[in-house]
This record gives C-alpha cells, structure tokens and sequence, in this order.
C-alpha cells in the first residue's frame, strides 16, 4: 500500500477485528463467566490497555519484520554502489500505543567505512527520503 493514510471504512474494519480480539483476551483473561464482584473498572481499564498494547506491539512488528525481510542479503551503499551483506540489530522502538524491540536491517560498506539502513522501499509521495539518491552518470 503505497499511501500514507487508511480510509474511514479501512480503519473501522481494522477496529471491529480487534474489538473481536480484546473478547477474546476477556475471555482468556477472566474466564467464560467474566470477571467477579472484586474487580473493578480500573482493573479492567489496565487488562485493555495491556491487550491494547501487546496488540500494537504484534502488529508493527508483524508488518515491520515482513519489509525487512524483503530486502534480501545484500543492498547496495547509497554512496558508491557496492553490494554490501544486510546484517540485523535489534533496537528499542516507542510508538503511539506502545513500545517494541524492532529486529532491524543494517549494513555496512567497507569501501566507504560507513553504516547504513537499507530502505524497505521508496517514501510515499511527499515524504522526505532518509538517504539522497545515488547520483547519475556523467555522460
């Protein structure tokens, strides 16, 4: 998907798939009777917010491993070219809802003795590129 925002009609089917989830964590979490007389709204609110936030974490990190994956083993240096091995480092990531340990793509050219993130793909119009892009030939 190459835009930048969802549809109304997208984003209300994404929320109706995880109200259907968080019945699910209800049910896992409290039992098929619910939970008794003791617990009160506020706990509730903090089972939400856990099951809210482990379900923010599994899906950016879904979707964010299944880009880089895409890459393949090796990407060339944005400076001169070179074919370089793509390596992985994990890296701490806060996000709206969250926080996850992102298992992210990395490379360094030995010509250039520089690091490297390999983009997944181009910027969505209007966004701004990471990394300029390689310059042309003379003629």
């Amino acid at each position: 998907m190459a835009q930048g925002t969802l549809s109304p009609e997208k984003l209300q089917q994404i929320r109706d798939l995880a109200a259907q989830w968080g019945k699910i964590v209800a049910r896992r979490f409290f039992g098929e009777a619910g939970p008794d007389d003791s617990v009160d709204l506020s706990a509730m609110e903090q089972v939400a917010q856990a099951a809210a936030a482990g379900l923010t974490e599994g899906t950016l990190g879904s979707l964010l491993g299944q880009r880089a994956q895409a890459l393949g083993p090796q990407q060339p240096c944005p400076a001169c070219g070179q074919l370089c091995p793509v390596g992985w480092e994990d890296r701490p990531l806060a996000v709206q809802g969250g926080q996850l340990t992102l298992h992210e793509p990395v490379c360094h050219c030995p010509d250039c003795e520089r690091d490297f993130f390999p983009p997944a793909d181009l910027p969505a119009p209007g966004q701004p590129r990471l990394q300029p892009p390689a310059l042309a030939e003379d003629r």
